[in-house]
């Protein structure tokens, strides 16, 4: 079956969306690159030397406030301020610091993917091993025999514009084609080939074809096909909703809509201050003769200014107008309920019980995505372990903690968990669960480490007695 860069009708309805979304969490430049696509030029007729130029300046005066790519960061820096739990298969412990063979770590990689998914409500996880035949080679392996064939499972992120399109029989996917490029290194030099990765299920089993575009214009060329023993397609969707294959409209959507609304009011802004907001001289009962006498006219306190019988000077001011600046506030108002909220401290103080219910509010869509996050990580380290263990695969795990916020670095909550660890209330496991979470211990050591690090520290220190 040939296949090219067709894309499925979902994938051109949301791709504009994805992009006005990616461009205001990126920032000003980017905002500002797409021009008319953004801010419309207010120019009568601006195709005429003056309608450009006037939109020039309009552009350069416009400010944008970029609360869409900081609620971003903001978002993501709360969902992995503690550090995911996760549990890989035997043999490829490896994927824990490259999991995608480029050197960058899993966490690393779901951080990006979280980022990803919040501006666009998708992406994908793909657990490959096509670098070697499958059907051949399907008995239990160790991670160095793996790597002395030449070959090692790894775990890669697509984001949503590199799904180009799929097809689903039922609840089955049945066909896939990724977006890739290919480096070719030849005398030094490094040529980008537009690559295609066509997964397919051809008699009940997944087959990889790799197509290159070798020209500009040229048609995709199959260069090389995979069959493996793998009874499914091991790609594994990400949404914002749910990790079904069909696009979920992006959470920061709205947010990065009421964000170009205020680029453009404060483009209005910038130009009304500076066309008005100049003061203007203004001379009254003088003739045509007076003026020609008089020549230039300087202003200032050392430049008296004598005028003939009658006459008067004075600067015009126009009165303040508010509204553009008036709209912008109120889109920022509108921007910090939708979940900006770097851009003003609370109004008013909080109980703690309405606090807690606020964070809550604010997180659910974030919590969402984490869990979605998660699930579709679980699914892929799955795949990762039936490819390696095909007959007995290892149980695994990867699991974002959703539980934003509700446990601060307190004096008295490390006091109390420790107190209920030493009484035997509670399992020492879970003290330190605990107290990683509350960032008294590394979230990066196990339990194993830290047990290791206390016994090798020696007997603790007896300040009563001293």
């Amino acid at each position: 079956m040939s296949t090219t860069d067709y894309k499925h009708p979902e994938y051109v309805r949301m791709l504009p969306l994805w992009q006005q979304v990616r461009d205001t969490c990126a920032g000003s430049h980017a905002v500002k690159a797409r021009r008319e696509a953004y801010l419309p030029n207010p120019s009568e007729d601006p195709n005429s030397t003056e309608g450009r130029r006037r939109y020039q300046s309009y552009l350069h005066r416009a400010v944008y406030l970029n609360a869409t790519g900081r609620t971003l960061r903001g978002l993501v820096g709360v969902a992995f301020s503690n550090w995911p739990r996760f549990v890989l298969p035997r043999g490829a412990e490896y994927l824990a610091d490259d999991v995608n063979g480029s050197g960058v770590g899993l966490v690393n990689q779901a951080q990006s993917a979280l980022a990803d998914v919040l501006q666009t409500g998708r992406g994908g996880l793909l657990a490959d091993c096509s670098s070697r035949d499958e059907t051949e080679q399907l008995r239990p392996r160790t991670q160095a025999e793996a790597e002395a064939e030449g070959w090692r499972v790894t775990l890669n992120y697509y984001a949503a514009e590199r799904i180009l399109t799929w097809e689903v029989q039922g609840d089955r996917l049945t066909r896939l084609v990724l977006q890739e490029t290919h480096a070719k290194y030849e005398g030094g030099e490094v040529e980008y080939i537009p690559q295609l990765r066509e997964l397919v299920m051809e008699g009940g089993k997944q087959v990889v074809h790799i197509w290159r575009q070798f020209s500009d214009k040229g048609k995709f060329i199959k260069v090389a096909t995979y069959k493996t023993s793998l009874p499914s397609i091991t790609f594994h969707f990400i949404g914002a909703e749910n990790n079904d294959p069909w696009p979920d409209t992006p959470p920061l959507l709205d947010l990065s809509d009421l964000n170009l609304a205020h680029y453009r009011n404060s483009a209005d802004y910038e130009e009304s201050a500076f066309l008005m907001g100049q003061p203007m001289l203004a001379i009254t009962g003088v003739t045509d003769e007076w003026v020609k006498e008089r020549g230039a006219v300087y202003v200032g306190s050392r430049a008296p200014l004598a005028l003939p019988t009658g006459g008067d000077a004075k600067f015009l001011q126009v009165q303040p107008n508010t509204l553009a600046k008036e709209a912008m506030q109120d889109k920022e108002r509108m921007m910090a309920m939708m979940g900006a909220r770097l851009l003003a401290p609370t109004a008013a103080p909080m109980t703690a019980t309405q606090s807690a219910s606020e964070t809550k509010a604010a997180y659910s869509v974030l919590s969402n995505v984490c869990d979605n996050l998660s699930e579709a990580y679980r699914a892929a380290l799955g795949s990762v372990a039936r490819m390696l263990n095909p007959y007995s695969p290892d149980q695994v795990d990867f699991a974002i903690d959703t539980r934003f916020n509700d446990l601060m670095l307190d004096a008295n909550a490390i006091r109390e968990t420790v107190a209920a660890w030493q009484a035997g209330l509670v399992p020492q496991s879970d003290a330190w669960a605990t107290l990683r979470r509350l960032g008294v211990v590394d979230q990066g050591k196990t339990d194993d480490q830290l047990r290791a690090e206390i016994d090798a520290q020696g007997p603790a220190l007896d300040l009563d007695a001293a």
